[in-house]
């Protein structure tokens, strides 16, 4: 759980392109966190629990799609006001 942001950490063995997007339950797209290329290494990309336009999310479940490397990886997060 969080309140008011998280952080969203993770590790890229080389340069590439990300993709990293918050979603809500039903899957709809809240926020787009990283969409572009990065260098290898370690990333923390922080979101305050605001859409794309800027405006307070909900409290509730929420899941973040990470995709890097021709890989995806999905988890969970709980909002909490």
């Amino acid at each position: 759980p969080f309140n008011p942001s998280t952080v969203i950490s993770f590790d890229l063995p080389r340069d590439g392109r990300v993709s990293l997007r918050v979603f809500d339950v039903r899957g709809r797209l809240v926020r787009t966190l990283v969409d572009g290329d990065r260098p290898a290494g370690a990333h923390a990309v922080d979101w305050d629990g605001r859409d794309d336009r800027g405006a307070p999310a909900a409290s509730g479940v929420y899941l973040y799609r990470l995709e890097a490397g021709g890989q995806a990886r999905q988890r969970s997060m709980l909002l909490v006001k």
